[in-house]
């Protein structure tokens, strides 16, 4: 069976094939030389063994070249596929002009919601009732990952229990209720690590 060959380049006079299964072959390479030299349609042949590589300087065309190395038992020359194509990225203008935007929106949503909150203060309105600062206290703990945020809002909601003021709206405990069921069902269906990788759990086995 003989070795195969993939078309590296090929233009009008030049091919480059590269024969992989042959690489570091020195007496395979200076035999396809000596075999290929012998056609009046090869007009000059270099070859490299160290990277397995074939250039010849050819006075036809493909097909025919294919010809003279099968009947030469040299190699089965077959066309390398063509290279996949890339997905086209977005330009880096619109890539930059889309996260100034996400930036722009959430500063000013930040601004937006510290000028409510001093509003509210100025009126009285300082801190909410004891459910509300529990749900802040696990939303720092949980999501900004900040002990001490939680502690506070755990601490307020405590003075806010003291003072009777402790459930608040409805539909707020409602939407609290669904948001901890749904980070509970997300948190029970995700494997554990060594499930994850499908591994033994101790990286060292």
């Amino acid at each position: 069976m003989l070795p195969t060959a993939n078309v590296e380049h090929f233009m009008s006079g030049r091919l480059r094939v590269k024969v992989p299964h042959r690489r570091g072959d020195a007496s395979y390479f200076r035999s396809a030389v000596e075999k290929l030299s012998e056609h009046p349609e090869i007009a000059g042949l270099r070859a490299n063994p160290m990277t397995g590589s074939i250039l010849i300087q050819h006075e036809t065309d493909l097909p025919k070249i294919r010809e003279i190395a099968a009947k030469c038992e040299i190699f089965d020359l077959r066309e390398a596929p063509p290279p996949r194509p890339r997905r086209a990225s977005p330009p880096a203008k619109a890539q930059a002009a889309d996260g100034t935007a996400v930036l722009a929106a959430g500063g000013a949503t930040t601004i937006g919601l510290t000028s409510l909150a001093l509003y509210q203060a100025i009126r009285g309105n300082a801190f909410g009732p004891a459910t509300e600062n529990f749900w802040n206290a696990y939303g720092g703990l949980r999501i900004l990952k900040n002990p001490w945020i939680a502690l506070l809002f755990c601490g307020l909601g405590m003075l806010q229990l003291t003072r009777g003021r402790w459930a608040g709206s409805a539909t707020s405990l409602l939407f609290y209720a669904f948001v901890v069921g749904q980070l509970s069902s997300s948190a029970a269906g995700k494997p554990a690590p060594a499930e994850r990788s499908g591994g033994n759990p101790d990286p060292q086995v």
